[in-house]
């Protein structure tokens, strides 16, 4: 699977991690996770990034929350990404590229 085929969530967090300069065991340490085999899941897209981890995944990486937040609601959740959306709370330069 390229990163194309990926979804819009995993991709980013893939790019994130590999931006990032740490390694995927070194993320999931930070982020709070036990094992870094879940943030290769997440990242490989096998399975979904829980929205609670959305802020600890951000900060080991160096990303927005708020843009790590809104690619995972717009894909997981439409419509409270939707809500939030009108309330102009989200990046309008994200939401364009959704």
């Amino acid at each position: 699977m390229t990163m194309n085929d990926l979804p819009r969530a995993a991709s980013f967090l893939a790019a994130a991690i590999t931006s990032s300069g740490l390694t995927q065991k070194e993320v999931a340490h930070r982020a709070g996770f036990n094992r870094a085999n879940f943030v290769s899941m997440m990242k490989s897209g096998e399975t979904k990034i829980p929205v609670f981890r959305v802020p600890a995944l951000a900060k080991a990486c160096g990303v927005p929350e708020l843009e790590l937040l809104e690619i995972v609601l717009y894909e997981d959740h439409p419509e409270m990404w939707e809500v939030i959306r009108r309330t102009g709370c989200f990046d309008p330069r994200v939401t364009t590229e959704l």
